[in-house]
């Protein structure tokens, strides 16, 4: 069954993109992608989505600092923060400035969809 979601997914790794698209496609959500935390802030200006998969570190803007310049919009989107377990403090950090939930990479596919389900709907 097709849940017609958008998900944005923000991520420098064409690998990890290419990994949750697939498994985000499968589970029925269209998907949206970026390189980075600023082309985020732009899609998100012209699109809206039902969800956000945000790595926290990325050239550019990485995400605590994309989800600081979305905590300037009325209606921010559940987010979840991406991260290696040696980042714990930033992922704190993030959840504090808006995020919902965080998954340690490598990103287990069971995971993933356990939380994509639960915060995207």
């Amino acid at each position: 069954m097709k849940s017609h979601k958008r998900i944005l997914i923000v991520d420098d790794d064409a690998d990890v993109l290419l990994f949750l698209s697939d498994r985000l496609n499968a589970l029925g959500f269209e998907v949206l992608t970026a390189a980075n935390g600023k082309e985020g802030v732009e899609v998100l200006q012209s699109h809206t989505v039902n969800g956000v998969l945000l790595d926290l570190y990325m050239p550019v803007m990485g995400g605590v600092l994309m989800l600081e310049q979305l905590g300037q919009y009325s209606t921010l989107p559940p987010v979840i923060v991406m991260s290696p377990t040696e980042h714990q403090s930033e992922m704190q950090l993030a959840i504090i400035k808006g995020a919902m939930d965080y998954l340690i990479k490598p990103i287990a596919a069971g995971e993933l969809t356990d939380k994509c389900l639960r915060l995207f709907h």
